[in-house]
């Protein structure tokens, strides 16, 4: 059973994209946002960039839950942002030492990042200051954390989706060719 991670910088369209996908496959549908504590979401409402230490807790709680799906074979698909290398380790494994091996299933794995040019996500940032707790000021922090792989080798089970110009039925289709249900 397929756990598919959405992940990128603020206003890629995570949730929507999980949101339909989720909709299409009747999977569950993990919010990461909803697992920050308080202070985190304090935080980047005041336009403070969250540090490796603010994220380690949450990115634990994270990898519990996809641990949880997984000992159960169920699908689920999760929104993470999921920046670094050393997160989305932590996603697998518990843990960011590059020597431990992913404890979850990478056959049945997949992460997709969505990516869109700084005009596009500067736009949409704007048109949800209402509506979300993130802060726009932070977007020039999140893709300066951004870490995408250097080749196909360095993270094997990571695709990359640029947006820009694609409608949500082009990146649900995308994402369903590559998981290929």
């Amino acid at each position: 059973m397929p756990i598919v991670i959405i992940g990128g910088v603020t206003a890629t369209g995570k949730t929507t994209t999980a949101k339909k996908l989720g909709d299409i496959y009747n999977w569950d549908y993990i919010e990461a946002d909803e697992y920050h504590p308080q202070a985190n979401i304090d935080k980047m409402h005041a336009g403070i960039a969250l540090t490796d230490e603010d994220r380690l807790p949450w990115l634990r709680k994270l990898h519990e839950q996809l641990e949880k799906y997984s000992s159960l074979n169920q699908s689920c698909i999760i929104t993470c942002s999921a920046l670094k290398k050393t997160y989305r380790q932590i996603l697998l494994t518990g843990t960011s030492d590059p020597d431990i091996k992913g404890k979850l299933p990478t056959e049945d794995f997949y992460l997709i990042m969505l990516t869109l040019s700084r005009e596009e996500l500067h736009k949409r940032l704007l048109q949800r200051q209402t509506e979300h707790f993130m802060n726009p000021a932070l977007l020039e922090s999140q893709l300066d954390t951004l870490e995408l792989p250097k080749n196909d080798e360095d993270e094997p089970h990571m695709y990359i989706i640029n947006c820009d110009g694609l409608t949500l039925d082009d990146i649900v289709h995308k994402i369903q060719n590559i998981v290929k249900q």
